[in-house]
């Protein structure tokens, strides 16, 4: 009988606990991403843009999130067996929805042309054949688009890095660059600093049209615990920093508008 009413003393204490401590223990997102700046990086002020608004909408909701920085390829391998709950940033492929569900994306990626602003002569209106007669700094296994990856009458030029790519733009080794709009606009910042760069943050143009625009999100593994629930959640949560206007202020601090 003493047994039995030290048993009941302890169910008696859990249930005083209330839901919340098995609500808390539940609500916590693990999100595992590779460093791509302003993106994601740890060199960054908390940790970048797409972790911010992530951040932000999973903490609307009630979750303790906490973020791990891997290689791209281990951070792939560890979240499809859902060691972590979420990816990012990640590109919708149709290969990866055996893996992942996506939500609501967390920013538009922009790629196109960059130039030198004193190149007035060069205009692209959208015909990538205006521009054959230049040299075209590429990083290289970069994919653009398919029009531009396949558009063998072009002069490129494959460059190990974007901050390569651009070094070689301010300097005249090539006519233009072709990169991410927002992660070349990172990259000059920080190039910006070197002494033998100094003024090419103000010196670039990224060139309309862009080449491509992409969606990245934080895509959720289908291993996960609770992922469906997960997905939903984050969801309703970046709907409420959209209305609230924290979304957009997220975007400003890094020189971005929606």
């Amino acid at each position: 009988m003493k047994r039995f009413s030290v048993i009941l003393v302890l169910v008696f204490a859990v249930l005083l606990m209330g839901s919340k401590g098995i609500i808390a223990a539940e609500k916590t997102f693990k999100a595992i991403a590779s460093p791509f700046p302003p993106f994601t990086s740890p060199d960054l002020e908390n940790n970048g843009l797409a972790w911010e608004i992530c951040k932000a909408a999973l903490e609307t909701q009630g979750y303790t999130v906490t973020l791990r920085f891997a290689p791209w390829a281990r951070a792939m391998e560890e979240s499809k067996n859902g060691r972590y709950d979420g990816l990012l940033p990640a590109y919708w492929t149709e290969e990866r929805t055996q893996w992942f569900l996506y939500p609501m994306p967390l920013v538009i990626i922009h790629t196109g042309f960059i130039k030198r602003k004193s190149r007035k002569e060069i205009i692209f209106a959208g015909d990538l054949r205006t521009l054959s007669e230049y040299n075209i700094g590429v990083g290289k296994g970069y994919s653009t688009n398919d029009e531009f990856d396949k558009a063998d009458y072009l002069n490129k030029v494959f460059v190990p890095s974007t901050p390569q790519v651009l070094k070689m733009l301010w300097l005249g080794h090539v006519d233009l660059a072709v990169g991410g709009f927002e992660y070349s606009s990172y990259y000059l910042n920080q190039i910006d600093r070197e002494p033998k760069f100094r003024g090419i943050k103000d010196g670039i143009v990224l060139m309309k049209p862009p080449l491509k625009r992409r969606y990245a999100y934080i895509a959720i593994s289908k291993k996960a615990p609770d992922y469906a629930k997960k997905l939903r959640d984050f969801n309703i949560g970046m709907r409420e920093i959209m209305l609230d206007g924290t979304y957009k202020q997220i975007l400003g601090q890094y020189g971005l508008s929606d």
